[in-house]
């Protein structure tokens, strides 16, 4: 995940404002989903 927020805040100067707050938007979506994919996985190996 660190990579794709390198990649936001290297983003090319002329990218709209809402373009980059819909990525990092998205970035914190993903994020939210795998730690949940991953606690369940650690719920079913109980």
């Amino acid at each position: 995940m660190s990579l794709a927020q390198e990649k936001i805040k290297k983003a090319p100067k002329d990218t709209p404002k809402e373009i980059l707050k819909t990525w990092e938007q998205e970035l914190v979506d993903l994020e939210l989903e795998l730690n949940n994919l991953v606690d369940d996985e650690e719920d079913n190996n109980e």
